[in-house]
């Protein structure tokens, strides 16, 4: 004695069978999705997103007075200015948080990401002169100096030998 409601069953599974439907998989799909993710991330996924280095630091704006009396709403904050710089180095590569900075004290953090020893000159592009040097950190070092800055223009590089010419280097603005 035929089943009540097989034709229905089967006319279910040959047209999900026509429009690609397979058979669900369960746990099995997701642990191989899982796998194929990782394959293509060639097995290393990353703690944190790309981009800027933790280092962050900022102090309030000072802005000339005004002739002219102005309201605020106590609810804005005032405006904030960087004082801190993350520099991250790696195989001819330097990394820095931010591109700008405000004239003054300033802390800069030099975090050594590769896998060869690297270091950081800070030079002042308008006057052509050293700021401040950094010796060799080495694999996995993080070395902080401050340093005062005043506004202009500033390149930051490694100075072993290639390491410049390979594409260690930025330029910041401070002002």
């Amino acid at each position: 004695m035929p089943v009540r409601g097989g034709s229905i069953l089967l006319a279910a599974a040959v047209a999900g069978a026509a429009l690609g439907a397979g058979p669900a998989v369960g746990a099995k799909h997701r642990k191989a999705r899982w796998v194929a993710i990782k394959a293509r991330t060639h097995g290393h996924t990353a703690a944190r997103g790309a981009g800027r280095p933790p280092l962050v630091g900022t102090q309030p704006v000072t802005t000339p007075a005004t002739t002219t009396p102005t309201t605020t709403d106590p609810t804005t904050p005032a405006p904030i200015c960087p004082t801190a710089l993350g520099v991250t180095e790696d195989e001819y590569h330097t990394y820095v948080s931010r591109s700008t900075l405000c004239p003054g004290s300033i802390l800069i953090q030099l975090r050594n990401t590769g896998e060869d020893p690297h270091n950081l000159e800070v030079l002042n592009l308008d006057t052509s002169s050293t700021v401040a040097t950094w010796d060799d950190a080495g694999p996995g070092d993080v070395v902080t100096k401050r340093v005062t800055l005043v506004a202009g223009s500033y390149r930051l590089f490694c100075t072993l030998p290639t390491h410049d010419e390979l594409g260690m280097h930025t330029v910041i603005t401070v002002g």
